[in-house]
């Protein structure tokens, strides 16, 4: 079971915080966030769930693995039963608002983003800035459209709420804070944790015309000509049935977003959005937007490696 599998990402540590008294808020700022890997024995009792707030134990509580070599995870206390958290389900569900006083609050919060489309032009390069130097532009987030969104079940009515035309950049930077919240991605019906919505590339084995948000290994990247017009190929970590797997871009830039060439990127994590096409024998993400795809920041690869 891959670490990006699991429904609880990570833990908050904290001595002294009480679910029952204590302020999520301090919680989630004064904290310390743990993987399963990170726990010590000296944390039992003092670990939460990033979600709910409720207490967690790391199972097994004393080994890494588990005999058939499963690596731990963490798990809701059974006497916090009551406290509803979606992340106690392997089976997650889209969120529903019961009133548009609730959806436009959780807006209005960032617990909830609603995602138009993805910044499809590459902005211009600014001076003094390095061509191999991804400079973030001024402007990374632009107004959309209104979205629909479902209200609770029982209702059967929707509503509408401003969304975003956004970058993959965006999600990549603070990853840890953003992969608990709701989003609502095009295309989708309804909003989900992130974490439900990004899909190893590892488990991809064939076509797949629907956009998904996905992430994927580096092993090389290469220039398929000799100017930074030409086509970068990007080979990444791939299903054992899949001969293999590239992202293909425009080398200028692959080169401004930071992946390097050869080897040089090779075990970086990149997040990419689009379609699953054939290439040649194998798969491929071909020609997304400037930003539908990134690097995520090596700081958080344990969250999905």
């Amino acid at each position: 079971m891959t670490k990006a599998k699991r429904r609880i990402p990570f833990a908050y540590y904290k001595d002294g915080w009480n679910p029952k008294t204590s302020s999520p808020i301090e919680l989630s700022t004064a904290g310390n966030r743990i993987m399963p890997s990170e726990y010590e024995s000296h944390m039992d009792g003092k670990i939460f769930c990033p979600a709910c707030f409720t207490n967690l134990n790391r199972v097994p509580k004393e080994k890494d693995f588990f005999s058939n070599q499963r690596e731990a995870f963490f798990s809701h206390q059974k006497r916090w039963k009551n406290v509803k958290c979606d992340l106690r389900s392997n089976k997650p569900k889209g969120k529903r608002y019961d009133s548009w006083e609730d959806a436009r609050k959780a807006v209005e919060n960032k617990e909830l983003v609603i995602i138009s489309g993805f910044i499809q032009d590459e902005p211009e390069l600014q001076e003094d800035v390095p061509p191999s130097v991804y400079h973030e532009t001024p402007v990374e987030d632009l107004e959309g459209p209104p979205a629909t969104v479902p209200l609770a079940r029982h209702t059967g009515k929707e509503l509408e709420l401003p969304s975003k035309i956004t970058s993959v950049m965006g999600i990549c930077k603070k990853f840890d804070e953003h992969l608990l919240k709701y989003y609502q991605l095009p295309e989708r019906r309804y909003p989900m944790r992130l974490i439900d919505l990004i899909h190893d590339i590892r488990d991809v084995t064939d076509i797949d015309e629907t956009p998904k948000l996905y992430f994927g290994v580096i092993k090389y990247s290469e220039n398929r000509g000799n100017t930074s017009n030409n086509i970068r190929m990007t080979w990444l970590e791939c299903n054992e049935s899949t001969k293999d797997f590239c992202i293909k871009t425009i080398d200028r830039i692959a080169t401004r977003k930071g992946i390097r060439y050869k080897t040089e990127s090779s075990g970086r994590i990149v997040l990419v959005y689009g379609k699953i096409v054939k290439s040649g024998l194998g798969l491929s993400i071909a020609s997304p937007a400037w930003g539908e795809f990134a690097l995520l920041p090596e700081k958080y690869n344990d969250l999905l490696l």
